[in-house]
């Protein structure tokens, strides 16, 4: 028995209504300029951009601050470690020196990081995945790389509650996790067991494909229509994260 595919509720906002492969495009845009930013205003500039693009696409707080916080996560090492291995004039605190320039640095990575992190949420939460992968092949994604990523998300979730009842499964006989022989053991059996699993669905997903005449080719029903509102929207995102880079190269250089 497999799990039926559910998809969050997209709540109502401009950037849900926006035109999916218009905010793909614009959205990969705006990436790619906002990773090749070097100084600080400008990226905390692109940083207030991102959350200004959150506040418009309505999502709730609840499924929005955690992933925030992992972004957070994963851009705050810069702020911590630049500071203390880069040099130049700076503070000493004790035996320590804190190098100014380090300091904003990491606080550039931190903000340029923090941005990109609220434009992959945007583009996630304002659109259902199928949406975004099937604007994606519009754009002239192979439809290969397409099938496999809308194939890889079903079935994590499918693979991720073969887990669950393997691990329910073995604490109702008794295991613990402990730093053991026997927990280490127990730990890849199940490893191997949800391996073996998923490669024999993986065998009988791909038998039923191919008698249902599965040949490749990626087929969808989503239709697409282009607004003016649509491409006002990718110009005005687009031409922000190009001011943001001129200013950058040619103002702050």
């Amino acid at each position: 028995m497999t799990l039926a595919l559910r998809y969050r509720p997209v709540p109502p906002s401009p950037l849900a209504r926006w035109d999916a492969r218009w905010k793909l495009a614009a959205t990969m845009l705006a990436v790619f300029g906002i990773a090749a930013l070097d100084h600080l205003a400008p990226a905390a500039v692109a940083l207030a951009l991102g959350f200004v693009l959150l506040l418009l696409s309505r999502l709730p707080r609840t499924w929005l601050l955690p992933r925030l916080f992992i972004f957070l996560l994963a851009a705050a090492p810069f702020l911590f470690v630049l500071p203390f291995t880069l040099g130049g004039d700076g503070w000493h605190v004790g035996p320590v020196h804190v190098s100014r320039r380090g300091l904003i640095a990491g606080a550039a990575v931190l903000c340029r990081g923090m941005a990109i992190g609220c434009l992959a949420l945007v583009l996630v939460g304002t659109a259902p995945l199928h949406h975004t992968l099937t604007a994606a092949h519009k754009l002239k994604l192979p439809g290969l790389l397409v099938q496999l990523a809308l194939l890889a998300y079903r079935y994590a979730f499918v693979l991720a509650e073969e887990f669950r009842r393997l691990r329910v499964a073995m604490r109702t006989r008794g295991f613990r996790v402990t730093a053991t022989r026997h927990g280490y053991r127990a730990l890849g059996h199940a490893t191997g067991a949800l391996l073996v699993r998923g490669a024999d669905r993986a065998e009988n997903v791909a038998a039923a494909m191919r008698c249902r005449g599965f040949d490749g080719t990626f087929h969808t029903l989503t239709a697409f229509r282009t607004r003016a509102a649509d491409m006002i929207a990718f110009a005005a995102l687009v031409a922000a994260v190009v001011a943001l880079v001129l200013w950058d190269r040619l103002v702050l250089s």
